[in-house]
């Protein structure tokens, strides 16, 4: 089938939204009772339900679909009804629904995989997933019993077609959102992932963006698809080895954090001027105008092209921006921003999915800090406290400093930011053991770790607010500072930190620092 007829195919299904009104499937199967991928879609939302019986049938009816994609075989036990409507929720043996139950997240991808891979064939399928398939004659009578077929799944080197999209959230939605837009040229699609909090208020970027799926496709008009699960709470099978992905994860995160660390640093000098800087060394000056100590060799390649971007859409310092669009300072429409470039096609300038400027929140009750960009916990570290002695509220970081007080190992460690021009500030301490307690008079301690990467992460202008139960609990688990993961310097992994070079003078030897350590 080409490309234009499989995209109207989707389109038009979409309209009857199956998640939404399942009655549509039955009908459907009624109508056509000889499409197997129907008879699939159809026994997948009964085993969502817990309706054991009546998906068995409805499998059994889908033959090789179902054994295509879930990569097991329908062996006959027995007779079953006719109708699936007469089948007990209860019948014995439908080891296929055990499987599958409480999986009704997967219905999005499943409906758009089978239009994918299987558009008017059966065979499609096949081809895409190929496997030793039981035939079953479309109305025949069987009792539908899966046997597990092993698949082992070795991890590959990603090739050049690969391509990483980034879901906040719904990656069924995202899912069918690339396949409607691309039909998914000849190559990987990679769906990739950071978890929610507990409270689901916040996506935990600090913590893991690590795959979910792919789907790779033959392309060249053809409609053969093959599916990788990389983790196994989205499906009931031997999940796919992510290795070779995770440096291509981690670069293109390294990219995103470059170009927000440099689109928060202009929009602060543009707070403070009242213009956005012309030149990458306008932003390390020499103390007091220190925005950033220095910046990377990217991030001075990216400036022209973000100052561009920032000058056409200055609200929006973080949108993502298409490749011609980034040259020519336009703004994307809001359907281009929504779905269908992928994120490792974005240009460096692009800081997507990271939109807003940097922010800083502490939480007094968690004794937690964390840099912020919108709803996404981009780092987070343990923090000393004072207790009632550490102000509430919203404040900005009005001044850095390297080395406060002339020495790196004082009580205020070897950086400081102070807040709003008060004798409050975050720095670093000489007693480690004070964090996470409220032992401060005041102040917000860091290990040295942790303020040095805050420190080139954050500007003058970010804005900090401290309040109690407003960050999520972290998670459990062995980790750097507090001992969970994703808190600390470079998310739980010091030796990753985020660093600039330093390429200016941020020290200043000639003020006596007070703060209420």
């Amino acid at each position: 089938m080409k490309n234009n007829h499989r995209q109207d195919q989707l389109e038009r299904f979409f309209q009857h939204n199956p998640i939404e009104d399942p009655l549509y499937l039955k009908k459907y199967v009624k109508e056509h009772p000889d499409h197997k991928m129907a008879w699939y879609l159809l026994g997948r939302e009964y085993a969502a339900q817990g309706k054991e019986g009546k998906a068995a049938y409805c499998f059994a009816q889908s033959g090789e679909i179902y054994e295509a994609f879930e990569r097991q075989k329908i062996t006959i036990e027995g007779p079953l009804p006719s109708d699936p409507s007469t089948v007990s929720g209860n019948t014995k043996g439908a080891e296929i629904s055990n499987r599958v139950r409480n999986k009704g997240k997967w219905m999005p991808l499943l409906v758009l995989l089978l239009l994918l891979a299987v558009p008017a064939a059966i065979d499609s399928a096949n081809g895409g997933m190929p496997i030793e398939a039981a035939k079953t004659a479309p109305g025949k009578n069987v009792n539908a019993h899966a046997e597990v077929q092993s698949a082992q799944m070795q991890g590959e080197v990603p090739g050049p077609g690969t391509k990483l999209y980034f879901s906040e959230g719904d990656w069924g939605r995202k899912l069918q959102q690339v396949l409607v837009s691309s039909s998914l040229s000849a190559g990987e699609a990679v769906i990739m992932q950071a978890p929610r909090s507990a409270d689901g208020k916040w996506i935990e970027w600090n913590r893991s963006v690590s795959p979910l799926l792919s789907v790779t496709t033959e392309g060249g008009g053809g409609s053969s698809s093959a599916l990788k699960y990389y983790q196994s709470q989205i499906c009931s099978c031997q999940v796919a080895d992510s290795s070779a992905l995770v440096p291509v994860i981690e670069q293109w995160m390294r990219d995103r954090e470059q170009a927000i660390v440099l689109q928060s640093a202009m929009k602060a000098y543009q707070a403070k001027t009242g213009s956005l800087p012309e030149a990458p060394d306008q932003l390390s000056k020499p103390y007091p105008d220190n925005l950033l100590p220095g910046l990377t060799p990217e991030m001075k390649e990216i400036f022209p092209q973000t100052l561009k971007m920032l000058k056409a859409n200055p609200a929006t310092p973080g949108q993502a921006q298409g490749t011609k669009q980034a040259e020519e300072g336009a703004q994307p429409s809001p359907e281009s921003k929504e779905a269908t470039m992928p994120s490792s096609s974005q240009p460096k300038t692009s800081s997507d999915p990271l939109r807003e400027p940097l922010s800083i929140m502490i939480d007094t009750d968690k004794h937690l800090l964390a840099l912020v960009s919108g709803d996404k916990i981009i780092r987070s570290y343990p923090v000393g406290l004072g207790g009632e002695k550490t102000p509430q509220g919203d404040f900005i970081i009005s001044e850095k400093v390297r080395n406060p007080n002339g020495k790196s190992n004082g009580e205020f460690g070897s950086r400081g930011m102070t807040l709003s021009d008060t004798l409050y500030a975050i720095h670093g301490t000489n007693k480690p053991s004070s964090i996470g307690k409220d032992e401060s008079h005041g102040c917000v301690r860091m290990l040295q770790a942790d303020v040095e990467e805050l420190y080139d992460m954050v500007t003058h202008q970010t804005k900090v607010t401290i309040g109690k139960g407003i960050l999520p609990e972290l998670g459990s688990g062995e980790g750097s500072g507090s001992g969970s993961p994703g808190s600390g310097a470079g998310r739980g992994k010091p030796n990753q930190s985020f660093g600039l070079p330093l390429q200016t003078n941020d020290s200043n030897p000639g003020k006596k620092y007070k703060w209420l350590d």
